[in-house]
């Protein structure tokens, strides 16, 4: 008997232990809430732009009248593309744009002719390579798009996951974009091979 006292004691200490470590945990997390929601909380209030005023010296980038930044997210670059600035690669860029370029250098062409065929548009292999050679330029600056979108918009971290969504997006703007090109092309009657 006096052990069963014993071990309804102890059990009873370690529940109100266990309860007083909940309460500790639930109004740290309610700190960390507000102190989250105080920082979060950005309010702008008026811009006002004088243009009479702007004195523009030197245009390097793009400069967006009349679009907030929510706007700028939905847009790809208007600028007008200078000679390849110095990026850093970061590791999915690096990863990924070895298995992008293989993907489209072996479906690609395979594509190309499908579309080609089904809209009864011709296209030449000078054409076809030129296609794919665009598409090939593309590719790290797609892939820092769709980065950005399944961070901002989807929330993904994990690595794989997020190969996965750019990998998968860049694959069907691809075919899209073949598809459009030859949709909305004349015959192509210049050079062959």
């Amino acid at each position: 008997m006096y052990e069963w006292n014993n071990f309804m004691y102890q059990q009873q200490q370690y529940q109100l232990q266990q309860s007083e470590k909940m309460k500790e945990l639930e109004e740290r997390i309610s700190n960390l809430e507000k102190q989250l929601q105080e920082n979060n909380s950005l309010r702008v209030d008026k811009i006002e732009y004088h243009f009479d005023q702007l004195k523009i010296e030197r245009l390097d980038g793009t400069l967006h009248i009349g679009l907030s930044p929510n706007d700028l997210a939905n847009i790809d670059d208007l600028g007008i593309p200078t000679a390849k600035q110095s990026t850093v690669v970061n590791p999915v860029t690096r990863k990924l744009v070895p298995q992008l370029n293989q993907f489209i250098n072996e479906r690609g062409p395979k594509m190309i002719h499908e579309l080609s065929e089904k809209h009864n548009k011709p296209i030449n292999h000078k054409l076809e390579g030129d296609i794919i050679h665009d598409i090939l330029g593309q590719i790290p600056d797609r892939i820092q798009f769709y980065e950005n979108e399944a961070k901002e918009k989807h929330q993904i971290t994990h690595p794989q996951q997020l190969e996965s969504f750019i990998s998968d997006h860049i694959k069907k703007e691809v075919y899209h974009s073949l598809q459009r090109f030859i949709e909305n092309t004349e015959d192509q009657k210049g050079e062959s091979e």
